[in-house]
């Protein structure tokens, strides 16, 4: 079977052109559970996207391997980010010598807009019961515990990325890490590194 996943990942069900963590996974489960399909083709064209959408699709991709179906990964012009994640659990995984790979990482963003909000009329106030009421508000500053918060989600995501991939391609944390923080690379390069096969 050839399940073809391109685009922007995003959750649940998605049409044509975008990969959809729910769509996607049913493509790929129901390959592992026809008797009739010997092995899946998974064709990664994708920037990534989503944390848990991708999660939800490597997952699938680690159950079809386990039920003994081969499972192979052509990378199309990119598979990073996500597109990366939902790749690394292939038995091989190949990639052209210009394909764009890795952005191992994770980021995250908080919109701040307090003057923007003001130069239209807006403005807010309020009185909260406890330190945290109002942390995300944005029209206020970011303080310094939320962003804690935020970073150890980031840092424990990151961790969480950078196990999986070393687990997949048989390496250490620490190689990965090193090859990781958010860098991208050529098919060739990553095939140097080890994070594809050919």
């Amino acid at each position: 079977a050839v399940v073809v996943a391109q685009g922007e990942i995003s959750d649940g069900e998605q049409p044509q052109g975008t990969v959809g963590g729910d769509s996607t996974s049913e493509l790929i489960r129901k390959a592992r559970e026809d008797d009739n399909v010997k092995a899946l083709v998974l064709r990664v064209d994708s920037p990534g996207g989503s944390v848990f959408p991708s999660a939800q699709i490597r997952r699938d991709v680690a159950l079809i391997k386990e039920s003994g179906k081969p499972v192979v990964v052509s990378m199309g012009n990119v598979a990073a980010s996500g597109g990366y994640w939902i790749s690394m659990n292939a038995d091989k995984i190949y990639a052209d010598e210009s394909t764009i790979t890795g952005s191992i990482g994770i980021f995250g963003l908080m919109i701040r807009a307090p003057r923007a909000l003001e130069k239209i009329g807006v403005r807010s106030d309020g009185v909260t019961t406890t330190p945290w009421g109002g942390a995300f508000d944005i029209s206020r500053p970011l303080q310094e515990p939320a962003k804690q918060v935020i970073q150890s989600i980031i840092d424990h995501g990151y961790a969480q990325f950078i196990g999986k991939v070393s687990k997949a391609r048989g390496q250490t944390y620490a190689q990965i890490d090193a090859n990781a923080r958010g860098r991208v690379w050529t098919g060739a390069q990553a095939k140097e590194k080890g994070l594809v096969d050919a």
